[in-house]
């Protein structure tokens, strides 16, 4: 257990490691150091969690925290394998540090892949209470982390966060060669009209992620083969690790082949009836898989807009896959088609603001790509990445029921386009892809 404890805590020794760039949620976290509250973050598998780890132990060693009063543990590691099941297992490695350390003052304790070890959240209560010398964090790799266990375990003691692969701001920064200036992003002017001359490069760096991804380990390769590679084996171990043994599934044939299916057919509408059809299984069962997807952070699924909740269920959904690059690497394609690949980056980055997505479409076939409702708000949204938008893209901010949906604002994502356009007195901004991205 000592060799564990060393091996997960190399700072001990002084020895520093790579901290990547600063994320986007890192200021939260910092925030949360204010307060006891167990900080819980949950996200997709190498989506950078760890790192985030990283980043808030460089915060606390530059603020004069000993590195004797850290203590991490990565519960991904084989050792644990044979005692994920041991109820006295948290407990005697938190001994055992003590032992090793005997730490004065505060205690830092990070907990990666917690979701690995059998009742974790009871342990995690009972220091909780006991102990005010303890700031905890833990990460994991499912949704219910952040649901079902700490709901029903640890209710009022817990702040939680989601993490995603990176947003485009962060994949330009990430970028050793990219030679946008950043800082630029800060200024007063549209950042339309500040990127405008970098617009194709801007362009370039996101249809490379179409192959290359926003996963912080595989956007800045140069071979796409290996990219493949790493992208397929995420997918497979979202599966085999994460989906297929927590939910217990016998039959993994069904969940690989919905799961490709969903891949090869992302952005597009589905019922829960046809799917089950297309997989040979039956729809109860296929409803549980996409909910396990979610949980699992690989697809997410996007319903109809109805204020009843009865119609809502009964109208097809949109599925989305949780990166792009995975799509490119899994799916049975035979030809690109950017703008599903637009559509699906323009969903990625409002999922990482609102829970409450829906899209929306008239019996007439007009329809809007995204409604977001927030804080008593919506926003419609359409994509289209081109230069020459037809007028279907327009119609559709026309043709919603004002009586039920009153949006405060209408946007086009474009590829380029930056305008204000009035149809039948509703105003709509158009936007491109790669200012919307930056802005959003």
């Amino acid at each position: 257990m000592k060799e564990i404890l060393l091996k997960h805590n190399e700072h001990w020794s002084g020895k520093k490691r790579d901290t990547g760039i600063s994320r986007v949620l890192l200021p939260k976290l910092i925030d949360s150091l204010e307060v006891k509250h167990i900080v819980a973050i949950s996200g997709s598998r190498r989506s950078g969690k760890s790192y985030l780890f990283r980043q808030i132990h460089e915060y606390l060693s530059d603020s004069g925290i000993s590195s004797d009063n850290i203590l991490k543990i990565n519960f991904e590691d084989p050792y644990f394998i044979h005692r994920k099941d041991d109820p006295k297992l948290l407990e005697e490695f938190y001994s055992e540090y003590l032992s090793l350390k005997n730490p004065a003052g505060m205690q830092y304790i990070f907990l990666d892949e917690i979701q690995n070890i059998k009742s974790w959240q009871y342990w995690l209560r009972d220091m909780y209470d006991r102990c005010d010398n303890l700031k905890f964090f833990v990460t994991g790799s499912n949704a219910d982390m952040l649901s079902v266990e700490i709901d029903t375990h640890l209710t009022g003691r817990v702040i939680c966060y989601e993490n995603f692969p990176f947003s485009f701001l962060e994949l330009l920064q990430s970028i050793p060669d990219c030679n946008i200036e950043i800082s630029t992003l800060s200024e007063k002017q549209p950042l339309s009209e500040v990127l405008f001359n970098d617009k194709e490069i801007l362009l370039h760096y996101l249809e490379r992620a179409f192959t290359f991804s926003f996963f912080p380990e595989v956007c800045n390769l140069k071979n796409d083969e290996l990219a493949s590679d790493i992208l397929n084996q995420y997918f497979t171990n979202v599966l085999f690790k994460d989906i297929i043994p927590r939910f217990s599934i016998r039959n993994s044939r069904v969940v690989e082949e919905l799961a490709y299916y969903l891949s090869t057919n992302f952005t597009s509408e589905f019922s829960y009836n046809k799917l089950a059809k297309i997989v040979s299984s039956n729809e109860n069962t296929v409803k549980d898989y996409i909910s396990y997807f979610e949980k699992a952070y690989l697809f997410y699924v996007v319903p109809f807009f109805q204020y009843s909740l009865k119609k809502q269920l009964r109208r097809e959904k949109k599925i989305y896959i949780s990166d792009v690059g995975l799509r490119t690497a899994t799916a049975f394609q035979f030809s690109q088609d950017s703008g599903r690949y637009i559509e699906n980056l323009v969903f990625n980055a409002l999922r990482t603001r609102y829970k409450n997505i829906y899209y929306w479409k008239s019996k007439a076939g007009s329809e809007i790509d995204f409604l977001i409702r927030h804080k008593g708000t919506m926003t419609a949204i359409n994509v289209c990445f081109a230069d020459n938008l037809p007028d279907r893209e327009f119609v559709g901010f026309t043709h919603l029921p004002q009586e039920n949906i009153t949006t405060i604002r209408n946007v086009i994502v474009s590829k380029n386009i930056s305008d204000t356009v009035v149809v039948d007195a509703v105003e709509i901004e158009v936007v491109p892809i790669w200012a919307f991205l930056l802005t959003l």
